[in-house]
């Protein structure tokens, strides 16, 4: 009866507040782990930035570790040899590569954390917790962490997988629209 009157007393905009303040930091919180827990490849890590002069020529640039593209220079008329480079050196373009596969791995594992996150978030929002503000603020706190980390995956994902992820954040999205609101 107590907490009945409790909760009377509550103006709403408060229990919004708070329910709103779980969610925005439930999800900082998650962000946080996955930072500490899964940190995210690092550029230099796979593409040490060049001390040196850029190559400027294909067998320096090949040397360096490098791509040489040519691109032809027409030379000025009567001159024996171009006045320009006939091409650059990409000294990331071989690096390039490893680092991609770390970002998308790290893509996946975030995605991945995130949906585990989310979905206990919602379980544990479902629980009797004594407090329907700290309950809504749990599901819709997990809600939100599957749209985070599906939003983060999207760009990675491909067609087939989009269309799973869709399906599942709409029937997360029916459940808890079935449990938490019924008619």
């Amino acid at each position: 009866m107590e907490s009945s009157i409790a909760t009377s007393r509550t103006p709403r905009f408060v229990r919004w507040a708070l329910t709103l303040g779980i969610v925005v930091v439930l999800n900082l919180f998650f962000a946080v782990i996955l930072s500490i827990a899964l940190p995210a490849p690092d550029y230099n890590a796979y593409c040490p930035s060049a001390t040196a002069p850029t190559p400027q020529n294909a067998a320096d640039c090949d040397s360096a570790g490098g791509t040489w593209t040519e691109y032809p220079t027409p030379a000025p008329a009567g001159a024996t040899k171009p006045v320009a480079p006939s091409g650059y050196c990409d000294l990331t373009a071989k690096c390039q590569v490893p680092f991609q596969n770390a970002v998308d791995a790290h893509a996946l594992y975030a995605f991945v954390a995130m949906m585990v996150f989310g979905i206990a978030s919602l379980f544990v929002g479902f629980l009797p917790l004594g407090s329907s503000a700290v309950a809504n603020g749990l599901s819709y706190g997990g809600v939100v962490a599957l749209v985070i980390g599906s939003a983060s995956y999207w760009g990675t994902a491909g067609n087939w997988l989009r269309l799973i992820i869709a399906a599942i954040a709409l029937g997360a999205l029916m459940y808890v629209g079935v449990k938490k609101f019924r008619d």
